[in-house]
């Protein structure tokens, strides 16, 4: 088991040596504006899962999802290479909904405020008349 500190400290190196090798290498057509968010590393250092978001939808995003899976042995090859460890985690890919999730809750709570108070809402959908507008 490796201490916590030196997990955080490859899991923050291997998301930069991930998003490197995404912006700078990997040329892949499947693969639109991608983020990695975060890195997750099993305590035993032999598993690492990298999470990532994208500027996608639907079919969009399981496009998206095979290219990454595509560019995973590369990336393979790039983060062994930077790490300082005796065996490299084996990486994998999983999409990250937290920003959609976020997304789909704020239009909850907008809705609930607007219920209780019209003027929340841009004036459009409120009904009330655009003061940006010329007269």
């Amino acid at each position: 088991m490796a201490r916590p500190r030196r997990v955080q400290r490859l899991q923050q190196l291997i998301l930069e040596v991930a998003a490197e090798t995404l912006l700078k290498e990997i040329r892949d057509p499947r693969i639109g504006v991608v983020s990695i968010t975060r890195v997750k590393l099993t305590p035993d250092l032999t598993q690492a899962t990298l999470y990532w978001s994208a500027l996608a939808e639907g079919a969009e995003l399981r496009t998206t999802e095979r290219g990454l899976e595509h560019a995973l042995p590369l990336i393979q090859r790039r983060v062994a290479g930077a790490l300082r460890t005796r065996i490299a985690p084996r990486l994998a890919f999983r999409h990250d909904s937290t920003l959609e999730q976020a997304q789909r809750l704020e239009g909850i709570f907008q809705r609930i405020r607007a219920e209780t108070d019209p003027s929340v809402l841009p004036p459009d959908e409120a009904g009330l008349p655009d003061t940006d507008e010329e007269e």
